[in-house]
């Protein structure tokens, strides 16, 4: 019974997790580049991120080689959720920024203006 309960637990943590970032990633990464580099942007950012990601299970398997071996697991992990919110919270904020102006320098930054073709 326990197994069984457990698998249905997962599942349904593994699908509300998975949604939750699906619903928040595309609009993050929409903020983060000028509309002339978008999509670029956000194909080569996120697969960046997951071949990062997906040498995660060697490192952690290193660090943690036996069963009782946790804590470098959890400094490991806790390092990479410390440099994720670092991240985030030093994109840029367009919060009540017009959609038109998307991608344009923000007032009083030194970034300058891209050129007009």
């Amino acid at each position: 019974m326990l197994p069984q309960c457990a698998d249905a637990i997962g599942w349904q943590l593994f699908g509300v997790a998975y949604s939750a970032i699906n619903g928040i990633r595309p609009s993050l990464y929409d903020e983060m580049f000028s509309t002339e580099v978008r999509l670029s942007g956000m194909a080569i950012g996120t697969q960046v991120g997951f071949a990062i990601a997906g040498l995660a299970p060697s490192v952690v398997s290193t660090i943690g080689s036996g069963r009782d071996d946790w804590v470098g697991v959890a400094i490991f992990t806790a390092a990479v959720c410390v440099l994720s919110a670092a991240a985030i919270a030093t994109g840029r904020e367009t919060f009540r920024r017009p959609t038109a102006e998307l991608g344009r320098p923000a007032l009083g930054s030194r970034v300058p203006a891209p050129a007009q073709a």
